[in-house]
């Protein structure tokens, strides 16, 4: 990790000294925050999205055939 010297106002001092916040993960976060992702964070991202839709298209499958079941085919427009 790399140092670096941040100057903030002396309200903002007081804030963070009364919230007890650790103003070195507070800018990191922000930092972070900030950053554009990466491509590796990107696939991820889209993985775990693929992944979600998956099992949720799984789930809806199973109640609209218990759906089928109970109520019957729907009908049908022709």
């Amino acid at each position: 990790m790399d140092r670096k010297n941040v100057t903030i106002r002396e309200d903002q001092k007081e804030w963070v000294n009364e919230q007890d916040i650790n103003l070195s993960q507070l800018v990191q976060d922000a930092i972070d925050e900030a950053m554009s992702p990466t491509e590796d964070e990107l696939a991820a991202a889209y993985q775990a999205n693929a992944d979600h839709a998956a099992e949720t298209n799984e789930e809806w499958a199973a109640v609209s055939t218990e759906a089928t079941q109970h109520l019957g085919e729907p009908p049908r427009d022709e």
